[in-house]
């Protein structure tokens, strides 16, 4: 018994997220349509919760590079600009605002990605000149310089 005289549950030795992924891990032993479901639905809260523990503890780097992997691995297989923008992870990407910038440049540094539309949306600017727009190495270079005119990277 605390001391307001509720009781609380034992220990279980580990955090939720951790039992998430433990119950995921029991949960895709199943096959069934219903087994798919839950499935989902774990893994969504899973992520939830880890994003929500790394925003309070300020891993905002964390908390990128694990949206960014979704992000990429969701849309892998998609042609369209929209779709991918659009994709729920790319739009939290956005949501985390100036933040984000530097891990943006990063990432389109290191990895290349369709980043345009978030470092646009982000900074409410458009380095590309309109001859560039399609080149995607002319595009991925306008938007390096930039972050580097804004002390975002080093050059």
């Amino acid at each position: 018994m605390s001391a307001a005289g509720v009781r609380r549950p034992p220990p279980i030795g580990f955090t939720w997220p951790q039992a998430l992924a433990r119950l995921l891990t029991v949960v895709s032993l199943g096959a069934s349509p219903q087994a798919e479901s839950v499935k989902q639905q774990i893994g969504n809260a899973y992520d939830h919760l880890r994003s929500a523990a790394w925003s309070r503890s300020g891993g905002r780097r964390e908390r990128f590079a694990g949206l960014a992997r979704r992000w990429r691995e969701e849309t892998v297989w998609l042609s369209s600009v929209t779709e991918i923008a659009m994709h729920p992870s790319y739009q939290a990407i956005i949501g985390m605002g100036p933040d984000a910038l530097p891990l943006i440049i990063d990432e389109l540094r290191e990895r290349q990605g369709y980043w345009y539309w978030a470092l646009k949306a982000i900074s409410g600017e458009d380095p590309i000149p309109p001859c560039d727009r399609g080149s995607v190495s002319r595009m991925r270079d306008g938007w390096l310089r930039w972050a580097a005119e804004r002390g975002l990277v080093e050059q």
